[in-house]
Order: C-alpha cells, then sequence, then structure tokens
C-alpha cells in the first residue's frame, strides 16, 4: 500500500518516562480515518489514497500519555490538496545549515527555518529523508520551519547529519542540516556502592588513609567534589576528614573504641554542573580493639591486717582491676611484683586474693608493702600495680617496737628554738617512755618522753653540722625495751653571700672566630700595649701562651641546694653586645662578630647572684679582661699606587732604585701578620732589577743589560693578600757633567765588634762651581754606614760588625748637583771599599767529637793512638791553632802541637786500663784564647774483642714506636774468633734497649 507523508503533529508531555511518552491517533468521522494514517509514535500523518485537487480535510488529532490515569489532548490539522505544476524550468535552491542545541530544549523548539527558493515561484515541499531514524525532529512540509519532536540525549548521540529534500513537484534538491548537541548536567553522579563498610584498629596513626570512595558520572564534565554530610554522632565528623578530590576518607584524630567502637557516616558526591548534582552514600566504619589501656586498680592503695601467729592460707586483703579493652586484651592476671619479702604472702592470679604463704614474724618485718601487679593478655601486654599495706600485729608479750625502723627528719638551719622536728612512734602493749641516749651533739634536741616528740634546743647551723644521729631508747612498763636511729638532716637557709674565687679573670679569643664561640682562657696575665695588642709582664708581646681552655667565671656559695645554685651578670652595656655569659656556669662566649682592628681588647665586670630565697648578690665584682687576638684579615696597600723614577747611567750593581712603602692594618703582634713581602711579578726584562723582600728597595742586579725603560708591577703580600702597584723607572744617561772624585776608589777600614762611631772615609769632588750645592748619597744602602749628605764623610752608625760574617763592604757614593739653570743634574760616583778587622774573638772549637782512642798493651812507642782537630773563625795568627796536654799522664802520652795526634811514649803493658787526657787549642792571638777536651784512652788484651769505632751515634724521633729497629750498626771483631753477645749498659743498670746478636 502507499503511503505520502502530508503532515506532522507534535504534542509535549512534562512528566517522564510512560507519563511523558505520547501516542497520536485520528478521531474518526465521515470516513477520515480510511483516507489518512498517522503514526502514533512520531505523529506523522500519512495520505491513503490519492486526493482531487483543491479539496480540503479537517482532522481531528489525539495526543494521549500512557500514564494512570492517562491524560490526552486534541488538536485540529487542516489538509488542503494543491495541484502539482506539470513542468517548472527552474530547479529549487537551498543551502546547509549548522545549529546547536542542548539536552534541554524542549519538544516543539524551532530548530532552524530551511531556507529555499525557486526562480519560478512555484510552492515548495520539504521533508526530513535521512539522518533522523528516531524521528527526534520534524519539519513543516511547506515552510521548511525545523522543530525538535523529542528531548535530545547528549550520552546517545552527540551529533546529527540530516537530510532534507526540498521539491517544487518537479524537480526535487537536497540540503544538509547538521545538529551539535552540548551536554547538560542531566546525571547524577553515582557511588560504586551505597553503603561502604570498613574494619580499622584503634591505633592507627593520625592521616593514614581509611577508605577511598569511587562515584562515577555519565555527563561530559565528570569532576567530581567528594565531602562528608552528616554522621549519626557528631563526634564522628571530627574523626574524620574526606580528601575533596580524591575521595580518600583518612583520619583526623586518633580512634578511641572505648569512647565510640562505630561511626557511620553520611559522604555526598557531587559534579560541576549547573546546577550541580549530588549523590549520597553511608560509611559504616567499625573500630576494633586494640590493648592501649593498662588495668586500673579500683583503689589507690589497699590495705591489710594480720596476725603474727596466723595460719597458712589466712585471707589478707583483696585487690581488683578492670580494663577498659575487651576480649583478650581485658583478661587480667595478678601476680605480685616486689615487696613479699621472704616470700610470706601469695596471690590468686584470678580473682587477687592475698593470703598467707609462710609463717609471719613481726620481730623481724612488721610491715610489707606489697606492690601487686595487674597484667592484661593482650599482645604487648600492659601492666599497672598498686601498693598493698600488710600491717602485721604483735603478740601481747612482744617488745616494744618503732614504727618506722631508721626514722628520718628534715629542718631548717636559723629555725627558733622548740621547733618540732620529728615525732617517734612505737608499737607496745603497755605505755612507753622515750630518750634520747646517744647522738646529741651539743645537747640540740629534746626528746618528750611520753609522747615522743623530738623538738630544738637550740639554733642549728647547717655550715657547722649537716646531720645529726640520734639514738633512741622506747621502754615500756613491763622494762623491755627498743631503740632506733633517727638521722636528723639540716636543711640550708640562704645565709651566705656568693664570692669569687679570683678578682681577675683574663682570657682571648680570635676576632675570625664565628658567633657562639668560647672565650679561651690566657695562662699568664697580659697588659694592654699601646697599639691594641696585649703584651706579656716580660714585655714580650709575642709570649702569649694558651692553655686552651675555655674561660670560666667561678664563684662559690657556702650554702647548698638552690641556695648554692648561681647566676651570672655582665655589668657593662658594650661587652654586653659582644660576650654573653652563661647564667649558670660562668662559661663566656661571642654573641658578635669581633674586629680587632676596631676593639682589641674588652675590660667589664661580671656579678654573681645565687638563687635562694632572698637572692643575695655578691659584695665585689670579678673584672674580666679578654684580649681579641688578631688574624690576617686585611690586605696590605702600598702608600702610592704608582711610583715614578729616574735612573742615571752609567750605573752598578747592587744601587738602590726606590725604596717601596706598604702598610697593613693587621696587629703587629705576630710575625705572621707583621711580615710583609715584597716582589717584582712583571716588566722587570732579563732580570736587570731586584727587590728586597723585605725592606722593598729595588735595587740594580745586571747593570750591562739595562734598557731605557721598565714598567714593573711590583706586589706586597702578607702571606695571604696582596697588592700590586706599578713602578714607571726612565732609564737615562748623563750627561759630562764636569764633577769628578778626586780619587778613583776610596779605602777605608773598621774593627770589628766594635760600636764605636767612626769616620771610615771623606769624598770630595772636583769640578765644582762656586757656592755650588752637591749632595751625597750612598747609592747601595746598608744599616751599616751612613754619609753626610754635603760633608761626604762617611761613618758607621754604631752596630756591631762581624767579620767572620762579613769582612768587606764595597759602597757606591754619589755626588748630585741640581742647578737651576740645568734641566739634568751633574752627577759622578765613586766606590768606596770598607775593610773589616779582625780581632781575636773566636775561640778553637773542636770537632769530631767525642775522642775515644783504644790502644793494646803490646802498641810500640810512637804510635799514634788518637788525633784532635779544632778550627777557629778568625784570621791569620788569630785563627792558627796549636795543641798542648793539659793534664793526663804525660808520661804515657804526648800531643803534636801543630798537628794533634796523640802518640805513646811508652809501651803500656802492666799499665792502668783507661785513661782520659785533658788537650787544650790555643790560637795565636796577642791574648791566647784557648778550649779543653778530653780523651778518653782505653787500653785492651789482644785476646778481647775490639769495637771498630770507640763512638757511635745516632738520632731518635720522640715517637718513635716500642720495638722499632735503630739506625746504629755497631761493629766488634774477636780476636780468637769468639761469638761476640752484645749488651747496652748504663753503670750498673740495662737500658731498655734490644741488641740484635747476630748483627
Amino acid at each position: 500500500m502507499f503511503w505520502r507523508r502530508t503532515s506532522q503533529v507534535l504534542a509535549t508531555d512534562k512528566d517522564i518516562g510512560e507519563n511523558g511518552r505520547v501516542s497520536y491517533s485520528i478521531k474518526p468521522g465521515r470516513g477520515k480515518a480510511k483516507k489518512f494514517r498517522i503514526d502514533p509514535d512520531t505523529g506523522v500523518i500519512y495520505a491513503a489514497r490519492t486526493f482531487d485537487v483543491d479539496t480540503e480535510y479537517d482532522l481531528l488529532v489525539r495526543a494521549e500519555d500512557h500514564g494512570e490515569p492517562k491524560r490526552s489532548q486534541q488538536a485540529r490539522v487542516v489538509v488542503s490538496v494543491v495541484g502539482v505544476p506539470a513542468e517548472s524550468e527552474h530547479a529549487p535552491v537551498v543551502k546547509s545549515e549548522h545549529v546547536e542545541l542542548t539536552e534541554s530544549d524542549v519538544p516543539g523548539f524551532l530548530v532552524v527555518l530551511i531556507m529555499a527558493s525557486d526562480d519560478d515561484g512555484d510552492q515548495l515541499w520539504y521533508d526530513i529523508v535521512a539522518g533522523d531514524d528516531r524521528n527526534e525532529f520534524y519539519i513543516g512540509r511547506d515552510n521548511g520551519n525545523v522543530h525538535l519532536a523529542k528531548y535530545l540525549d547528549w550520552e546517545r548521540q552527540r551529533e546529527y547529519n540530516i537530510t532534507i529534500s526540498v521539491s517544487d513537484g518537479v524537480h526535487t534538491v537536497y540540503s544538509q542540516l547538521f545538529v551539535s548537541v552540548i551536554d547538560i548536567n542531566d546525571h547524577r553522579p553515582e557511588f560504586t556502592e551505597t553503603v561502604y563498610r570498613v574494619d580499622i584498629s584503634e591505633n592507627v596513626e593520625e592521616g593514614m588513609e581509611v577508605l577511598q570512595l569511587h562515584a562515577t558520572d555519565e555527563d561530559e564534565d565528570k569532576k567530581l567534589f567528594y565531602s562528608l554530610h552528616a554522621a549519626r554522632d557528631p563526634m564522628s565528623l571530627k574523626l574524620f576528614r574526606v580528601d575533596s578530590v580524591t575521595g580518600s576518607i583518612v583520619m583526623a584524630q586518633r580512634l578511641d573504641r572505648e569512647t565510640q567502637d562505630e561511626h557511620v557516616l553520611i559522604v555526598i558526591v557531587k559534579d560541576q554542573g549547573t546546577p550541580a548534582k549530588r549523590n549520597y552514600a553511608t560509611v559504616v566504619i567499625t573500630v576494633h580493639d586494640h590493648n592501649d589501656h593498662a588495668p586500673e586498680f579500683t583503689t589507690k592503695i589497699v590495705q591489710g591486717k594480720v596476725f603474727e601467729t596466723a595460719a597458712i592460707g589466712t585471707r589478707v586483703a583483696q585487690v581488683y582491676a578492670i580494663d577498659r579493652d575487651i576480649g583478650e586484651n581485658a583478661r587480667i592476671t595478678y601476680s605480685i611484683g616486689s615487696g613479699n619479702i621472704g616470700n610470706v604472702f601469695t596471690i590468686d592470679p584470678t580473682m587477687g586474693v592475698i593470703s598467707v604463704a609462710k609463717q609471719l614474724d613481726i620481730s623481724a618485718i612488721a610491715e610489707y608493702v606489697l606492690h601487686v601487679r595487674a597484667t592484661d593478655a593482650g599482645k604487648p601486654a600492659l601492666s599497672s600495680q598498686t601498693a598493698v599495706h600488710v600491717v602485721i600485729n604483735m603478740a601481747d608479750n612482744a617488745p616494744p617496737r618503732f614504727i618506722v625502723e631508721d626514722p628520718a627528719a628534715e629542718i631548717y638551719e636559723n629555725l627558733p628554738i622548740g621547733t618540732f622536728v620529728i615525732h617517734l612512734e612505737a608499737r607496745s602493749t603497755s605505755s612507753l617512755l622515750f630518750q634520747i641516749v646517744a647522738g646529741n651533739v651539743g645537747d640540740m634536741f629534746f626528746i618528750n618522753p611520753s609522747t615522743g616528740v623530738i623538738t630544738t634546743k637550740d639554733q642549728l647551723d647547717y655550715e657547722h653540722t649537716k646531720f645529726y644521729n640520734l639514738t633512741v631508747r622506747t621502754t615500756n612498763m613491763a622494762s623491755a625495751s627498743a631503740t632506733c636511729s633517727v638521722i636528723i638532716n639540716v636543711l640550708d637557709m640562704n645565709d651566705n653571700v656568693p664570692y669569687f674565687e679570683q678578682q681577675v679573670y683574663r682570657g682571648e679569643v680570635s676576632e675570625a672566630a664565628p658567633i657562639g664561640s668560647l672565650v679561651l682562657t690566657l695562662s699568664e696575665p697580659f697588659l694592654p700595649s699601646g697599639n691594641g695588642s696585649q703584651v706579656m709582664p716580660g714585655g714580650n708581646a709575642n709570649h702569649l701562651v694558651n692553655s686552651s681552655l675555655p674561660l670560666v667565671i667561678k664563684a662559690k656559695d657556702n650554702d647548698s641546694g638552690l641556695n648554692a645554685l648561681l647566676h651570672y651578670d655582665i655589668l657593662d652595656m658594650l661587652p654586653r653586645r659582644y660576650f654573653h655569659i652563661d647564667s649558670s656556669t660562668g662559661a663566656i662566649k661571642t654573641i658578635m662578630f669581633l674586629d680587632h682592628e676596631k676593639i682589641p681588647f674588652f675590660s667589664f665586670h661580671v656579678k654573681v647572684t645565687d638563687l635562694g630565697k632572698p637572692r643575695l648578690t655578691s659584695e665585689l665584682t670579678a673584672e674580666v679582661r679578654i684580649n681579641i687576638t688578631d688574624v690576617n684579615d686585611c690586605a696590605p696597600a702600598f702608600t702610592q699606587s704608582e711610583y715614578n723614577v729616574t735612573l742615571l747611567l752609567p750605573t752598578y750593581a747592587s744601587v738602590a732604585v726606590l725604596q717601596l712603602n706598604a702598610t697593613d692594618e693587621d696587629s703587629s703582634s705576630t710575625d705572621e701578620n707583621s711580615t710583609l713581602r715584597y716582589d717584582i711579578i712583571e716588566g722587570n726584562r732579563d732580570g736587570v732589577f731586584a727587590i728586597d723582600a723585605r725592606s722593598g728597595v729595588i735595587t740594580t742586579r745586571d747593570v750591562e743589560s739595562i734598557g731605557t725603560a721598565y714598567r714593573l708591577a711590583v706586589r706586597v703580600s702578607d702571606g695571604k693578600f696582596a697588592k700590586v702597584a706599578q713602578v714607571n723607572i726612565n732609564v737615562e744617561t748623563s750627561e759630562n757633567s764636569g764633577l769628578i772624585f778626586q780619587r778613583q776608589i776610596y779605602e777605608g777600614s773598621i774593627m770589628e765588634n766594635s760600636t764605636k762611631i767612626s769616620t771610615v772615609a771623606v769624598v770630595n769632588v772636583l769640578g765644582s762651581n762656586l757656592n755650588e750645592h752637591i749632595e751625597f748619597s750612598i747609592l747601595n744602602p746598608t744599616d751599616m754606614f751612613r754619609i753626610g749628605l754635603t760633608s761626604g764623610a762617611i761613618q758607621t752608625t754604631g752596630r756591631k760588625f762581624d767579620r767572620e760574617v762579613r769582612d768587606n763592604y764595597e759602597l757606591i757614593v754619589e755626588a748630585r748637583s741640581q742647578q737651576p739653570d740645568r734641566e739634568k743634574p751633574r752627577v759622578a760616583h765613586v766606590i768606596v771599599n770598607v775593610t773589616i778587622l779582625d780581632i781575636n774573638d773566636n775561640c778553637p772549637m773542636f770537632v769530631n767529637l767525642p775522642y775515644y782512642a783504644v790502644v793494646s798493651v803490646d802498641d810500640p812507642r810512637g804510635s799514634v793512638i788518637t788525633k784532635v782537630h779544632a778550627l777557629d773563625l778568625d784570621s791569620f795568627e788569630n785563627g792558627e791553632v796549636r795543641y798542648e796536654m793539659k793534664r793526663g799522664h804525660g808520661e804515657l802520652f804526648k800531643v803534636d802541637r801543630k798537628t794533634g795526634e796523640v802518640t805513646l811514649k811508652q809501651t803500656l803493658e802492666g799499665h792502668n786500663r783507661d785513661y782520659e787526657l785533658l788537650i787544650s787549642a790555643y790560637d795565636g792571638g796577642i791574648t791566647p784564647c784557648s778550649t779543653d777536651v778530653t780523651v778518653h784512652v782505653k787500653v785492651i788484651d789482644k785476646s778481647m774483642p775490639v769495637f771498630s769505632k770507640q763512638f757511635y751515634s745516632d738520632m731518635v724521633a720522640e715517637n718513635i714506636e716500642l720495638h722499632s729497629p735503630l739506625s746504629v750498626a755497631i761493629q766488634a771483631e774477636s780476636p780468637l774468633g769468639r761469638k761476640l753477645i752484645y749488651s747496652i749498659v748504663k753503670g750498673n743498670e740495662m737500658e731498655e734497649f734490644t741488641v740484635d746478636f747476630n748483627t
């Protein structure tokens, strides 16, 4: 059967599900139902047969939902039949459209108007021919209006490509309608479970994860947020927190099963939609017990009484404990931990009943303090204990017994007479009499004979006697007695003022010490010098000896305890900015960086106060003197950054060109900081200049290679820091000035060791003009000579000469005249040779010491047994040495006057075995000087072993390990080939050395 679409109706229902599903039908009447059909789901009306042109049909369409009860509505539809043109020259023209819809757009919503045109002006017919499989859209047949037929679902389909046909009856064209569906928040997020159940122990640490929540959302934006919504018990909300992003539930506080063993939480998840949708789930957290509670006794102290004659098994007392845990963690076992001396009691481990286990003896122990422990069965087990005081009652015929076996008391000193000390109590079946029988030194205490109360009879003094040991006896009416010792400790009152052990404390600390460094003690006192350094009493600024011990201010207080605890304070304001004294120990440390160059020395006062009540302060303060020792922290500096000097040629070697000067802000108290060293680091071509490393004097070295100009880079260093300066030396050739010295060379001499200032030579020049000012100078200056500026007289400076160190000085003297009409000065040079004359100031010195000689009894007369040799540093006759035997055996030995050879004057058979010869060495001075030496001579038999040398020496390091071999190889010969045994003997005792017998 042929069906032709004629029209479409659309009805909407705001309900959902079956209540919102709509069905369509045509109300029958006058044969209309046979001519038209309607799709019950989509509302599309179809023609069931052909119609005549220009006819019109009026239909009544009914829309009905599927709810209970059903609801319906009717609409009138007019169908007009029009004719189709037989031909058409032009086809319709239409364009494609793209629109966006949301899931919330309601049915009937105008989606788009399909714009089509026909140049022939024909009636156009529109229809959806593809892309709308679920009939979610409908289009007006005659106007091209596309409406929404159903709610769209983004989760089901997000894009539509709908094909629309446009026809004028002859031609049919097609257009595409693209529809994009925009998601709206139409789905609630769903938890993976409606009820989460978790078991957790109460000992879980704070911050641990308890549960991970999971939820899903079918919407496009699936970002979810979790939170706690409610709880059965509001306290549960404080114990847990939920990570809003991850959904992790973590512990906010420690759990306590004994407080609450189950927590029911309502958690919520919501999405980011507009409006946001949410869902809920229940979290049930069951808390399991952990053994976190020790058993607790119902009473802190349990007391029991029993007669000493009680039978074994007699009940004494019962203890009871409870445990807040459950199960095995709360099962309690009782035991006696301590105090059960002699095991005279026993305890039921389950019931806690204490009973007698052995026969009691009140004379041995009258009271017991049992420490009963209650232990649970947890893992690990927890326990607690309580004291059970058991008193043994005495028999009627027993002697009195003191309740406290060795009582003790404490009492403050200086309290008024009659002050209560202690009350002694004793048990007896009759009244008692108390008396002090010993230990009452100075009759300081009184005991009431009836009550046993001890009071003072005089004021006590802690500093005199710190405790008393009284022996007290008590006697009952049956004349039975007992004694006890009463220890009375005298407590200190704050009645003594603290005092310093010394009035002046001295210390030092380096300026480089970091903040918090301890000040160290000086082993000897120091005095502040004028330049800021500290000088020892002997005056030597470098003789500081540091004991490396911290400087500690010490004071004493004759009191004790808190009254003797001392508190130290620095009184002066400026030192308090740099130093802090430990209030309890008296140690001083730095709290600010120090600078020796600014403040080299601190002197301040310290007071000491005890911590008693009332506080007492020392009558005198202690003075603290702290030396800030210098370190090399300042760089040296030249007095000029650039020096300019002119050197005139010809010149000589060792001529002083320039004196450099530099300063260093560091202290001069140590050689390390005060010694500056100079050197040339650049520009000294061919090494023609030299610089004295200590004085900074630049002198000529190789005068043959001097050029025309030099630019030297000179450096000064203090060993750590250095600075550089420039020295510009301009070399010029002096013109023939016409000046000439009277002699080509001058000679002079001076006796060594002389400190008298004397004139060595006088130089003068020829060729000078009348009234011409000529100045003389020594170009290679030395501190041994000076020259008169205008006189030319060369004199000594009073320093002592030593010919043995240097016997000649060659001075280069310059005469210079600078006349106003001349550009260059007039210059002349001459050499002055000064000879140092020798005096006999050195005595001969023996070498190759000591002298040992070994001679055989068979050696013939004239044999040389040894040779002495001496040197004399003097010259000529003063240095000539002769030898004489001063004391010894002149009948047996003689010494050669010139060579020093010692020979035999006769054989030694039958003579003594050891000899000592005293030989003198004399020089040839007018007043000879001599030195003595002892020569040891040992006479041996040829059958005895003979050492190859009579004296061996070596050096041993002070820290050499025990049994380390020495490097001395001792050699001896045995004439008869016997094996030799070596030993080291000093006097009659062996030294602690081991000798290798083989080598």
